[in-house]
């Protein structure tokens, strides 16, 4: 049994379909002609018992008493060359009296030229039943009591089963002859059929081997993309594309953040090849490692929202959701990044009423921290950026707005992908404190989602920009 799995498993597809369907082919053909084969078989025995029974049905209207008041029994005159009398349906016909004795016998058409062997009579309840003679040839009796003339008899009517049985052998000669051939031609066409439905998968086959990390952007060939090969080349294209988008962006991502870790550790080598080059005052060298120190905590930033963005894809970050009342939340992420609103001048305006939401607060934390930094380097000194919260539904919504200089259309949707910028202006200022990586916003949709909430953005060019949180709410507002 194990051989026989094991060879079945190395068999080719378009072979094991072909034996599949030859041999559930050859089955129904097997039921097919046993069915039949019982049908004819049974139409035959039904034949012979009509015609027995017609012919006992003649016999018993020849019987008659005579001037002695016995039975006597004139059979229908068939008559041939030689005059003998002959009955065409049956084999022989015989009348016995109710004692067994012999009334009347009569060969029939069945067993013309041959010598007439009949049964020794034997008394049986009135039926059909079938029995050999001595020399072994079949037969199909009807024996039936009568009366006629208020006297009973018993008519026998035997029928020779021999052609029958001749016919129902060529029948099978014929099933056994045709069937092979039959199973044969449909193995074929079978294996022929087979080969031209799984033709697409040997083309889509011979196209997969050509595809590799550099031709993502090849597909495989889909000849009809309703039948089941088609929807299965669909879907693996589907795969393939996310797969040329997965690459990319791991490409993209690589690129950048090589750029990104690779800038702050020129400036601190740069700043220290400097320093190293002459002799400088306490204040030089103070200045010095002022700036080494700042890239140092820009290199670490980085690193950590690098190491964030990886255990997120990784899954390694499991939620440790709780409670949360977002005006706390709001209210201490505004009161941690309100110094650097006031360095330049803007105003934090924050209403928010008592809402909470079922989440993590450290990570939902670092979303509303992003959002929020993000909106204050962005918006022009002197200006206002608000925070705003409500329910709706069974939604809460968050809502930051700030009165920059807007995002472009072409930009917003994808101003949450990883390093993405819109333009250098909005990224990196002059001054104490440098732009982003790119990863805020990143980071801060992820926390979103990992929640089962949305973020999006809102904006028009020259009147600022709306990022809104929408997470799944707890519990109603309460004033």
């Amino acid at each position: 049994m194990a051989a026989m799995s094991t060879w079945w498993r190395k068999l080719s597809i378009r072979a094991r379909l072909s034996i599949g369907y030859t041999a559930t082919l050859s089955l129904l053909l097997l039921v097919y002609a046993a069915l039949i084969y019982a049908q004819v078989y049974q139409r035959f025995s039904a034949e012979i018992d009509h015609r027995l029974d017609q012919e006992v049905e003649i016999a018993e209207q020849a019987l008659a008493k005579d001037a002695n008041g016995k039975l006597v029994w004139r059979p229908p005159q068939d008559m041939t060359s030689d005059g003998s009398e002959t009955l065409a349906n049956v084999l022989w016909i015989d009348v016995h009296g109710p004692g067994g004795e012999l009334i009347g016998l009569a060969p029939g058409g069945y067993g013309r030229g041959l010598s007439l062997e009949t049964l020794p009579y034997e008394a049986r309840p009135s039926g059909f039943f079938s029995t050999k003679l001595q020399s072994g040839t079949p037969l199909r009796v009807l024996q039936r009591q009568v009366e006629a003339g208020g006297l009973r008899a018993v008519i026998r009517a035997a029928f020779a089963e021999e052609q029958i049985e001749e016919e129902l052998a060529s029948l099978l000669w014929v099933l056994a002859l045709g069937l092979p051939l039959a199973v044969g031609a449909a193995g074929l066409a079978g294996y022929w059929l087979a080969g031209r439905a799984l033709a697409p998968v040997a083309k889509m086959t011979e196209e997969a081997r050509s595809i590799t990390a550099d031709r993502l952007d090849a597909r495989l060939p889909v000849i009809n993309p309703n039948d089941e090969l088609g929807r299965l080349g669909t879907t693996f294209n589907e795969l393939f594309a996310r797969l040329g988008g997965s690459f990319e962006q791991l490409r993209r991502f690589t690129s950048d953040a090589s750029h990104e870790l690779r800038t702050p550790l020129a400036v601190i080598r740069s700043v220290g090849e400097v320093a190293l080059r002459e002799q400088h005052d306490e204040a030089t060298y103070r200045d010095v490692i002022g700036t080494m120190l700042e890239e140092s905590d820009r290199l670490a930033q980085l690193v950590q929202s690098l190491l964030t963005l990886a255990r997120a894809d990784s899954g390694r970050i499991v939620l440790n959701q709780e409670p949360v009342n977002l005006a706390d939340l709001i209210s201490e992420v505004a009161n941690h990044l309100r110094v650097l609103a006031e360095e330049k001048g803007q105003q934090l305006d924050f209403r928010v009423p008592r809402l909470a939401v079922r989440a993590d607060r450290a990570v939902l934390r670092q979303a509303v921290v992003n959002i929020l930094d993000n909106a204050i380097k962005h918006s022009p000194p002197g200006s206002a950026v608000t925070v705003a919260c409500r329910a709706r539904g069974d939604r809460a919504e968050i809502d930051v707005s700030d009165q920059g200089e807007g995002i472009p259309a072409e930009h917003l949707p994808h101003v949450f992908d990883r390093f993405y910028r819109v333009d250098a202006a909005r990224t990196r200022q002059d001054g104490a404190r440098r732009g982003g990586f790119g990863l805020g916003l990143a980071i801060a949709r992820w926390a979103v989602e990992a929640h089962g909430g949305q973020i999006t953005a809102e904006s028009t060019p020259g009147r600022g920009s709306v990022f809104r949180i929408v997470l799944p709410c707890e519990i109603t507002p309460t004033e």
